[in-house]
């Protein structure tokens, strides 16, 4: 290997560890959140708080992810297409809509939301728009949040 190489492959894996360690330093709300919602009677006065924070904090990363998503349909050389570009406006889409359903199913939108999402940024990553890391990040994180979803599911039915 080249020294170029060398330098190319030491660069992704410092990119690839920070973008872990962001992707799961932004799943801590969503962790804590729930594991609070589940811990609280439907009468406790917070509870509504946490709700709204949760519902608007998944909307929020649906958003973010839709933005990757744009930001790779920009690239066309690497296979990224218009079409791409018009899909990544759903996942924002699908966000709001969630928010404004009502519990418990607010967070089974969420759950499939987050799923295909993850599904999808795989394709990506198969089609070689993305790099392979990304697709191993997006699976972990697909499972924890959807996981999160479920369980607020069950503790707001």
């Amino acid at each position: 290997m080249d020294e170029r190489s060398a330098k190319h492959v030491e660069q992704e894996a410092r990119t690839e560890s920070t973008a872990r360690f962001l992707a799961l330093f932004g799943f801590v709300p969503i962790l804590v959140l729930v594991l609070w919602l589940t811990g609280i009677d439907a009468e406790h006065e917070a509870r509504d708080a946490t709700l709204a924070l949760l519902k608007s904090y998944c909307a929020i990363i649906l958003s973010f992810l839709g933005g990757i998503r744009w930001g790779l349909g920009m690239v066309f050389g690497k296979g990224g297409t218009p079409r791409d570009l018009v899909a990544s406006c759903i996942p924002p889409l699908v966000g709001w809509g969630a928010f404004f359903a009502p519990e418990p199913y607010t967070f089974g939108l969420f759950a499939a939301a987050f799923a295909a999402q993850g599904a999808w940024d795989n394709f990506a990553v198969h089609a070689r728009v993305a790099p392979r890391w990304y697709g191993r990040l997006r699976i972990l994180l697909t499972v924890l949040v959807a996981a999160s979803m479920m369980l607020a599911f069950v503790a707001t039915a």
